[in-house]
């Protein structure tokens, strides 16, 4: 049996995160030599590009420009051509605001398809309804990444290997993480339901389902991520046929919630002063670049803390976590016909094993929700050390901008974004994958 062709990269996952580096290499001119040096790309689905983005039933937390900034510029003419495409006309029709996901999913399918195309002809593979199992290290140091498809299983072999394999909400989890001091299952488990039940598609019909009867409905919302305030935006603003009392949405959140401004002086402008030098990006001088709420979500945060003399959103209750036992927050749980969940997303790791077959822990895995990766996109081992050729990008990945990608300095937590992937971190990924296909061309 012949050994697998080595390959210099294999991305596991042809998503938005999965093809975003590949769109930055084919607007930079490097898209051939990534190919020429062996690229595979492996999707799950029958498609590439989209991902799950167009289940969700809510807009999007970046402005509908941000998904149309590839088309820009760049050394690729099938994204210059996409201009005019339907399916990107229809995003520019938001342009300065959100934008339906739908709409975003309906786009970067196009976008999947153009970037199929272009990989194709710069000498890459895209592998479709393709599923990797595992990836192992061989005994080179080179990963062989075990996938399944219809006509069997096959094995990839490449020098790097990128996870690119999207995020999930766990329900395993909520056993576990105390919340005001215990966790949410198994004592709340019949009114529970995650975030993502709520902002998928059939979101809506859930929450009627689950507070069908209910003169006065009571939510308790756990978390303060985009997730948790847009459940709170969908159930005050576009569920009319629930009748909510003063206070019967509450917001359960660890962190104080931050609202982005351009600037500082955008910010006090509105009487905004809750901000120090250490909130504002260097780079950009944005207040809460990164931590801030945009848009629906923003909007919903300002009323609720009557930031620029907003109305008060009466309906909505914010109640600051305490540590360890929170009787107040106990109470509102106890009180809700529904807990919603929204604790954040923990990366769907593919197994990772040496060259002996055990398997690598990674510190994704490990107790505390660490990232996945470090600040160069490497993936990390449960020693937080990188392991050599693997490397992670996407939701729930756990990248931190730092130095000349930006970011206010008081930031805690990770960022997810498309325009980020496409763009800086993307580039960093590609300089990764390149730098030692082009010390072998030399050698």
């Amino acid at each position: 049996m012949q050994p697998p062709r080595l390959s210099n990269a294999v991305i596991v996952g042809g998503g938005p995160a999965g093809l975003a580096p590949l769109v930055r290499a084919a607007r930079a001119g490097q898209l051939p030599a990534l190919a020429a040096a062996g690229l595979v790309v492996v999707e799950k689905g029958a498609t590439p590009g989209a991902g799950s983005i167009g289940s969700y039933a809510i807009g999007s937390d970046t402005l509908a420009d941000s998904f149309l900034d590839c088309l820009q510029d760049g050394a690729e003419p099938r994204l210059v051509a996409l201009r005019t495409h339907p399916a990107a006309l229809a995003l520019r029709a938001y342009a300065g605001g959100a934008t339906p996901l739908p709409l975003a999913g309906a786009f970067l399918a196009v976008l999947g398809r153009t970037m199929q195309a272009a990989i194709a002809a710069a000498g890459g593979t895209v592998l479709l309804q393709a599923e990797a199992l595992q990836t192992q290290r061989g005994p080179d140091g080179s990963w062989l990444t075990r996938v399944r498809h219809a006509g069997g299983d096959s094995i990839l072999a490449a020098r790097h290997v990128v996870l690119a394999t999207g995020a999930v909400q766990c329900r395993a989890r909520l056993e576990i993480e105390p919340v005001a001091g215990e966790p949410l299952l198994p004592r709340h488990a019949a009114r529970l339901l995650l975030s993502d039940e709520i902002l998928q598609a059939g979101g809506a019909e859930r929450v009627l389902r689950h507070l069908a009867g209910k003169a006065d409905p009571k939510v308790a919302i756990v978390g303060g991520s985009h997730s948790a305030l847009a459940v709170a935006n969908l159930l005050l603003r576009h569920l009319p046929g629930l009748r909510f009392g003063p206070g019967s949405v509450s917001v359960l959140h660890r962190r104080a919630l931050r609202v982005f401004y351009p600037s500082a002086e955008a910010a006090r402008a509105e009487g905004y002063e809750d901000f120090t030098p250490e909130d504002i990006c260097p780079v950009t001088g944005a207040v809460f670049r990164l931590a801030g709420f945009r848009l629906e979500t923003r909007e919903l945060v300002m009323h609720a803390l009557g930031i620029g003399g907003r109305p008060p959103e009466r309906r909505l209750r914010l109640h600051r976590l305490a540590a360890g036992t929170d009787r107040r927050a106990l109470a509102l749980l106890e009180d809700a016909d529904l807990v919603v969940a929204s604790l954040g997303y923990r990366p769907r790791a593919l197994p990772v094993l040496d060259a002996d077959g055990t398997e690598i822990p990674l510190a994704a895995t490990g107790p505390g929700a660490p990232p996945l990766v470090d600040g160069a996109s490497r993936v990390l081992d449960s020693a937080r050390h990188p392991v050599p050729g693997l490397f992670g990008i996407g939701l729930a990945a756990g990248f931190v901008p730092q130095g000349r990608l930006g970011g206010e300095p008081s930031f805690v937590g990770q960022t997810n974004g498309l325009w980020l992937w496409q763009n800086d971190v993307g580039a960093n990924l590609v300089t990764a994958l390149l730098r030692e296909a082009s010390g072998r061309v030399a050698a």
